[in-house]
């Protein structure tokens, strides 16, 4: 388990407004390419932005996967340089396009 940034319900409290995309370890290549299908990538974005709040991975390789996102969150990115990447593969980072492809549009 691997996280960063505000979790679902600390953005609750906080009052924060965000748009969230989950996705199954089992949708991940490499993870099904080495029999570890179960788990999570989980992503808050901030709801009337692009910015990556929170990230959470329940799998194998979270930490390697979360130092992406960390470095995303500190240099200000928005979700859709990860979303647009080319990542290499069969990696488990490979599934943030995924991940990062099921963000739910903003609202207008």
């Amino acid at each position: 388990m691997a996280r960063v940034g505000l979790s679902e319900r600390e953005a609750r409290e906080r009052g924060v407004a965000v748009r969230i995309a989950k996705l199954p370890m089992s949708a991940v290549i490499r993870a099904r390419a080495i029999v570890e299908p179960a788990g999570f990538m989980k992503v808050l974005i901030e709801s009337a932005g692009d910015r990556v709040l929170g990230f959470a991975m329940l799998g194998p390789e979270s930490g390697e996967v979360l130092a992406a996102v960390q470095t995303a969150i500190l240099g200000g990115l928005p979700y859709t340089v990860l979303r647009d990447a080319i990542l290499a593969h069969p990696t488990m980072a490979e599934g943030l396009n995924a991940l990062f492809a099921a963000v739910p549009a903003a609202p207008r």
